[in-house]
């Protein structure tokens, strides 16, 4: 049975803003060995930058390359195979990233270990690390009952979609969570519809890919008359 999608909220959802501010380190890797070393001192900050937020400062990535390391290993090195194990490393499935820091560094040890020559990359294609400050502001775009939310998801920008859904699973310190799942949770309870939307593989899809879902998640499970 649909929920009432005009059934008004405890708490409406206010939708906020963000931008990011990347700052260059000064620090770049020519080649695979510099990468690795590098991944073994770099601040927590630039592995966040260039596994998670770099995707909102710069163009969306391809599906199979959701981090900056896997894309530089594919356009910069030319190897397609690191570029894949690289993809799929996930973030979202450990704890911190002191952990996804040395899950990085074994599998570049690893991948070292079985090269008979290191990998380098042409001059202009070296990666320069980065790290970045989020600045969030509030939005003008609230939503007071489900199909506001669904309406909403449509207008906000992909900042937006990022900063509540996609940064938010590390932001709240719980990784299934979400900002927009809590708040359907709170305030309508709908079990399915929370499931469904905290168990979508958030890391392998870019922001626009993640639009369309979360729109029609709430169209498949409240009905189909949000638009």
């Amino acid at each position: 049975m649909a929920a009432n999608l005009k059934q008004p909220a405890a708490n409406p959802f206010w939708f906020r803003e963000c931008f990011l501010m990347p700052m260059p380190m000064g620090r770049k890797a020519t080649t695979l060995r510099e990468l690795h070393q590098a991944l073994h001192d770099l601040p927590e900050s630039v592995l966040f930058y260039h596994l998670l937020q770099s995707r909102l400062a710069l163009s969306q990535p391809a599906v199979e390359y959701p981090n900056d390391f896997a894309s530089w290993a594919a356009t910069a090195l030319q190897d397609s195979r690191l570029a894949e194990k690289l993809s799929a490393v996930d973030p979202f499935d450990y704890g911190d990233l002191g952990q996804v820091r040395q899950v990085l560094v074994d599998l570049l040890q690893e991948y070292l270990w079985k090269l008979p020559d290191v990998p380098w990359a042409r001059p202009g294609f070296e990666f320069h690390f980065c790290e970045a400050s989020t600045v969030v502001m509030p939005s003008e775009i609230a939503a007071a009952n489900l199909q506001e939310f669904c309406q909403a998801l449509r207008q906000v920008g992909l900042d937006s979609l990022y900063y509540h859904f996609f940064e938010a699973r590390w932001r709240l310190g719980v990784q299934e969570r979400d900002d927009f799942s809590y708040w359907i949770a709170s305030n309508f309870g709908l079990p399915r519809l929370v499931k469904a939307i905290r168990d979508i593989d958030v890391y392998f899809y870019t922001l626009p890919e993640l639009r369309d879902i979360l729109i029609d998640l709430v169209r498949q499970q409240v009905g189909r008359t949000c638009d």
